[in-house]
């Protein structure tokens, strides 16, 4: 654009300005207001205002025109396109374009008046694009296709997807709400919610999210916000917002910050008020701004303005900022810099309708430096307001031009001019996927808050309360809004006793009331659980609160639960038990019911602080869950037929002939399958999950290495002390430089193993040989697995202990965890449900059932460093979920975490070992080539494995007797890796 032509441009902007002024007191006098300034102060003012905003005919292009072209990553050749194509567009053509109208799912019949409306928009009108509301998934994408195939420029289809498509789509997923996100912490959940509410959203033709809601929930009372909010700190907002962002930039959909310059310090709702936002512009700038202008760097694509009073930018009162020049125009595009797409909050909403005609909020939206007029209230009547300003010349053409350009700039980026449709068949692949519901899941379990325990009633036991009574107090008259709570009641009815409901409403009299109380006294323990919900006030109804508070004083045992407004503490005084979940939506109630029976670990964190409360930022008592449970949901969050097939395959292949898988995930038994038979024969009894499996060289960690780490955290066992200062009966054939650690990393020198049981008869032979033996290389220098160093590492720990490897670690580990099928030597109760490992045809000449498979621990008594123990894969998710909690099982620590963390990290560049445990390797690794680096675990020669993933939170413990009826078979060799891999598909958010 040569300067001339901007020239141009620039004298149009003075002369909006003083259209703007003409404008407002045009508005001023429809609205009865006096004018305070005559005909010769007005001419003044027009006069000071050309000269407080000379002419420049020769400013640069780049300090003052604003480019769209970095927002969406557009070419010279796609902006030339953009350009030649508008200038082949008629004015009406343009002036629709910058209309998005409402649009319903629903709107499905083809002889409807609602369909035919959306035709006419489409086809007659031209509108830029729709927003869409309620419906369900496939009624909304066939309709947005039939639409598309009208349009001829393709239209930007978008909706308010804050919490996923299950917001307004009721067969969707619903994810928790933003203060949910933020209690949970955790950045890559939130990216990945930005990820898939993108990726469906574009599966059903959806390419505008009006998300993320960056505003900063300064005011407590605010009805509108509140956990629709990050938080009340700025920087949280951003961090999140920005994570959130980032995924749906990569998922292609057009991200939204809103509402534009902060919709978070007042408490009134835009959707019925015109809210006034009287702070300075040092605050607004300090903590409402921020996000904003950070969000703009991060590359957010799009900026929704809200319907806002804000004094400190816009003098003239009244005059919301979606109005607004100076708040838009200056603000925003000159001295902020954005060069995205400008959208309105909806303008049907009555901050607009209560004071402004709808030709005249449209064109004052425009001229304020909007490009998207959302949901006017009559589609027709805005797009021929438009018109009608542009022939007037109230609205230059060119300011057309410039938002026309923007928005097919975005529909370039979109890639809607290739393909503008959606591929309904593949609808159920990429939309409410179990991997989308299982990340809703996590967030809300992370999520749940606990900020009041005083009589320790969380967990609670459900054989300390014989009955229970739920009372839900819902702030609706409406009573099909009670069915919403209908989740929680099922949910919790699974986890406890005898439980009786109570529903309150406001349509409640007072003998419901009356009879509530009755059976609240009746009770052992009240759950009493509050939904409110977001618009017009969150004071609690007076009723209600009377009846809350009668229900608190008169009774001793009561928990509270707020399925929403975190607030709502503060109109109490009498609490001693309170819970947060920040929202009502189904996985959020799921999340609750498991957290307060201890299903789940509580550990969310106060994401705000609470006024006239003692809560404050950062505060959430953090509990552990009471155990490894199987988690209930798992077939409606996991995809684990792959996993099944190879399952079934391997048995049927006689890899092995039965088998326990079990995986946990989240704190939780996700997966817990048995397959096959104890043997092959046809008549042979099948696995079941109480099965239990020789673990051979699985022993080594859970067994001798736990021994080990107990020792070494209570300062007994020294890893650089010599061995020989422990067992100077080892100091002889150059072994006095070996230490603890040598024998951990399995760089002593010592040999992997020797076939005592060919040779020598009793324990103390085996013992004194190992004692006795050679070294194979110097101590150190080189890396060979050794079932002698185990063998000695046991000695040590016996000798420290004062007792037996096996007493030790059923006094320690195993009785304490509840490992109760776990052992050494088992007794003869057990024999009937341990599986038989090999026949053997060469020294003890029988099939080995219930007796140590490897020889030399057999000679051993069947305790041994190296091999030994018997359990179920039960019992090792316990040990492996133990071990992902860094040392802690049920509230009780049994390692330090810094000892977790270093004895199961990579030690030396020599091998993959870490102390007793093995690490993941780069290559061939039996735990596959997907979970992360930074996983540990350990097999055993019988075709037993354990191994945990510390980054992901998984563990995978695979129990199988491939040496039935021979140790010749070695498939299982290549099978781990492949079944690992599967399962990771099956619980990995990402995978590549």
């Amino acid at each position: 654009m040569n300067t001339f032509l901007f020239g141009l441009l620039l004298l149009q902007s003075r002369l909006l300005l003083l259209l703007n002024l003409f404008t407002w007191m045009r508005i001023l006098v429809k609205r009865n207001l006096k004018m305070q300034t005559g005909g010769k102060f007005l001419t003044i003012g027009i006069i000071s205002l050309l000269l407080v905003f000379p002419m420049d005919f020769t400013t640069n292009k780049k300090d003052e025109v604003k480019s769209y072209s970095s927002v969406f990553n557009l070419s010279e050749e796609d902006n030339l396109w953009i350009e030649n194509k508008v200038s082949e567009m008629s004015l009406e053509e343009k002036c629709a374009q910058l209309v998005m109208s409402y649009a319903s799912a629903a709107d499905t019949a083809k002889d409807s008046k609602n369909y035919e409306r959306l035709v006419k928009l489409v086809k007659e009108l031209k509108v830029g694009g729709l927003i869409f509301f309620k419906g369900e998934i496939k009624p909304q994408a066939a309709i947005t296709n039939e639409l598309q195939k009208l349009s001829d420029i393709p239209l930007l289809i978008s909706a308010d997807y804050e919490r996923g498509l299950g917001m307004r789509l009721e067969d969707a997923v619903e994810y928790p709400y933003n203060m949910a996100i933020a209690a949970a912490n955790d950045f890559n959940l939130t990216y990945l919610a930005g990820k898939y509410i993108s990726d469906e959203a574009r599966a059903i033709g959806v390419h505008q999210n009006y998300a993320p809601m960056i505003d900063v929930n300064r005011d407590y009372r605010n009805p509108i916000v509140n956990v629709r909010s990050f938080s009340d700190d700025p920087e949280v907002v951003i961090n999140h917002a920005t994570a959130f962002t980032q995924g749906m930039n990569e998922g292609k959909v057009l991200s939204t910050a809103k509402h534009f310059p902060g919709h978070g310090a007042t408490d009134l709702d835009s959707h019925y008020e015109l809210p006034v936002i009287s702070l300075q512009k040092n605050e607004i700038e300090e903590y409402d701004l921020r996000p904003f202008r950070r969000m703009i760097s991060e590359g957010v694509k799009s900026i929704m303005v809200g319907h806002l009073d804000v004094r400190a930018y816009e003098e003239n009162e009244s005059i919301p900022s979606t109005l607004s020049n100076n708040i838009i125009n200056n603000l925003l595009l000159n001295e902020i810099k954005f060069e995205g797409l400008v959208v309105t909050d909806a303008m049907n909403m009555s901050a607009i309708t209560k004071y402004y005609e709808e030709e005249d909020a449209v064109e004052r939206a425009i001229n304020a430096g909007n490009d998207i007029i959302l949901f006017p209230p009559n589609d027709e009547a805005a797009v021929q307001a438009i018109i009608s300003s542009v022939k007037s010349g109230s609205i230059p053409e060119s300011r057309i031009d410039f938002s026309v350009k923007k928005i097919l700039a975005a529909k370039k980026w979109l890639g809607l001019f290739e393909n503008k449709l959606i591929a309904e068949d593949e609808i159920d692949q990429r939309v409410n996927t179990k991997k989308h519901k299982r990340l809703a899941s996590e967030i809300a379990e992370k999520s749940i808050t606990l900020l009041k325990n005083e009589k320790n009633i969380i967990p609670i036991n459900p054989d300390k309360y014989y009955k229970t009574n739920l009372i839900i107090v819902r702030d609706t008259r409406s009573l099909s809004s009670l069915k919403k709570e209908k989740v929680f009641e099922d949910a919790i009815g699974r986890n406890l006793n005898y439980i009786k409901t109570t529903k309150i409403s406001l349509r409640s009299r007072k003998k419901d009331f009356q009879n509530a109380l009755k059976e609240a006294a009746k009770s052992d323990l009240v759950i009493l659980a509050y939904y409110n919900s977001l618009g017009r006030s969150l004071e609690i109804d007076e009723k209600q609160k009377e009846f809350m508070d009668e229900i608190l004083n008169e009774n001793k045992n009561v928990v509270l639960i707020s399925f929403g407004n975190p607030y709502l503490v503060n109109q109490f005084d009498n609490i001693n038990t309170y819970a947060v979940t920040y929202g009502e939506t189904d996985f959020s109630q799921y999340a609750m019911a498991d957290a307060i029976v201890g299903k789940n670990n509580i550990q969310g964190k106060l994401p705000i602080t609470i006024p006239n409360t003692e809560f404050k930022f950062g505060d959430g008592i953090q509990l552990a869950s009471l155990g490894v449970f199987e988690d209930y949901y798992a077939d409606s969050l996991y995809d684990f037929s792959k996993v099944d097939k190879l399952m079934e395959e391997a048995v049927n292949d006689k890899i092995f002939p039965g088998a326990v898988l079990a995986v946990g995930h989240r704190g939780k038994l996700v997966y817990h399958k048995p397959f096959g038979k104890f043997t092959y024969d046809k008549d042979a009894r099948g696995v079941d999950k109480k099965s239990i499996f020789d673990l051979a060289s699985v022993s080594k960690v859970v067994g001798t290495t736990s021994a080990a780490m107990l020792l070494y955290d209570e300062g007994l066992l020294d890893l650089d002390k010599k061995v020989i200062e422990y067992l100077p009966e080892f100091n002889n054939n150059g072994k006095d430089k070996i230490t603890v650690r040598n024998l951990l990393l399995h760089n002593s020198g010592l040999i992997a193993f020797v076939e005592y049981y060919r040779k020598l008869s009793t324990k103390e032979e085996v013992i004194n040989a190992i004692m006795n033996s050679e070294l194979k290389y110097p101590t150190g220098t080189d890396y060979v697995y050794s079932d002698l160093g185990m063998i000695t590492l046991q000695q040590i720990i016996e000798k420290l202990a004062g007792k037996g490897l096996d007493e030790f670690l059923e006094e320690r580990i195993f009785k304490p965890m509840g490992m109760n099928r776990t052992m050494y030597n088992p007794s003869e109760e057990f024999w009937y449900d341990v599986l038989p490992t090999e026949v053997d045809d060469y020294w003890r000449m029988t099939t080995v059932k219930a007796k140590v498979h490897d020889e030399n621990a057999y000679m051993l008594g069947g305790v041994a460093g190296h091999a030994g123990l018997f359990s179920t894969a039960e019992d090792l998710s316990k040990f492996m979920q133990m071990m992902l909690n860094k040392g802690v099982y049920k509230g009780k620590r049994y390692f330090k975490e810094s000892t977790v963390e270093t004895w199961t990290t990579k030690q030396t560049d020599q091998s993959t070992r870490g102390l007793g445990w093995d690490t993941k390797s780069e290559e061939n690794s039996s735990f596959g080539t997907l979970f992360s680096m930074n996983s540990f675990g350990h097999t055993g020669f019988t075709g037993t494995s354990v191994w945990a993933d510390k980054d992901n939170g998984v563990y995978v413990v695979l129990l199988t007797n491939r040496v039935y009826p021979t140790r010749d078979n070695r498939e299982i060799v290549r099978f781990r890796p492949k079944v690992t891999d599967a399962i990771a598909e099956a619980v990995l958010y990402e995978t590549e």
